[in-house]
Formats: C-alpha cells, structure tokens, sequence
C-alpha cells in the first residue's frame, strides 16, 4: 500500500516538473481552457491542428497544474484552476497558436466561446480572457512580415515607376512632334 502511495506521489511530481518545463519552452505563454462539452474526436482535431502549429494542448489536474504554476503570476488567480481545464503551450508562434484555438471554440460554442476562456499568461504576465481573445485577433507573423516588406518595397516601387516615365514621356513627346510634322 505504501510502495502504491510512493508510485502515485513521485507520478503526480513528474507531471508537475513536466507542466514547468512546457512552460519554459514556450517561454512563458500558456492559456487555460474550459473543455467541458468538446467530444473527444473535435478535441483529437484541435490537439491536431496545434500541433502542426508547434503547440501542445495538455489536459491535467487542477492541483497539479495549480502546483506547477505557483511560481508565477497565476498563484493569485486561483479561479482558474476550478473546473475542467485545458492548457494550451504554444512553442511557436503564439499568437496563430491562440487563433486556432479561439476559431475552435467559436465553432464549437457559437457565442458562448468567450466564457471558456480562464486566462494565462504571455511573458509570465497575467492575461485576462479578454487579453487572450485580443492576442488571437491580432495578425500572424506571416501576416506581419508580408505587410512590412509591402511598407518596405513600396517607396523603391515608386522610384522605379518615377524612372520609367521619364523615358516613357520623351518617346511620347517625340512620337507627338513626329505625328505634327507628317
């Protein structure tokens, strides 16, 4: 009985020193979920999908979770480790990560969606439900980086464009004086 006790107790600390260690490589960004009322086969889908992201979705104990985040800002917002939760890590980029799961749970639970959101944290900082919805709205990266290089190639667009009337309207005006004299 007491070897079963000393095997439940050493799994339960490895589960907790696996929980920091996710935290760690996705430097600090976590978002707790309600899962309550997802069937196994969506919840299969978007574990999936946030894979393919270079994510990890992890269902576990709230009082181990709770143990594993007590390091961090979360210690003070206990209410978020009451009930079915989910965490979502993401090792990539955060914020496509936290949009595949709000596009989820908006298919899932229409407008009811915002309500099971608990919160979590991005740079080891507190997000509310509301942050996190904020973050899944904000653009990808690749959405970013397309918009920069467009800010970026614009003016050299233009100078090459400026640079191609100048010849443009000499042959045009040659071509109008040559058209006068015939």
């Amino acid at each position: 009985m007491a070897e079963e006790a000393r095997k439940s107790l050493l799994r339960k600390k490895e589960l907790v020193s696996s929980y920091k260690e996710r935290l760690n490589r996705s430097n600090g960004f976590v978002v707790f979920f309600n899962f309550q009322g997802i069937d196994a086969l969506p919840l299969s889908d978007l574990r999936a999908r946030v894979r393919a992201l270079n994510g990890e979705i992890v269902v576990g104990r709230n009082t181990l979770l709770y143990r594993a985040f007590e390091d961090t800002p979360l210690v003070d917002h206990r209410d978020m480790f009451v009930g079915p939760s989910a965490a979502l890590f993401a090792y990539g980029d955060v914020v496509s990560t936290t949009k595949t799961l709000i596009e989820f749970l908006k298919e899932v639970f229409d407008k009811e969606y915002r309500e099971r959101i608990k919160g979590g944290l991005l740079d080891n900082k507190y997000m509310t439900p509301e942050d996190v919805v904020a973050l899944a709205e904000l653009p990808s990266r690749e959405e970013l980086v397309a918009k920069l290089m467009g800010v970026l190639m614009a003016p050299i667009t233009q100078l090459a464009m400026t640079l191609k009337a100048v010849p443009q309207k000499l042959v045009l005006t040659l071509k109008a004086i040559e058209e006068q004299k015939s």
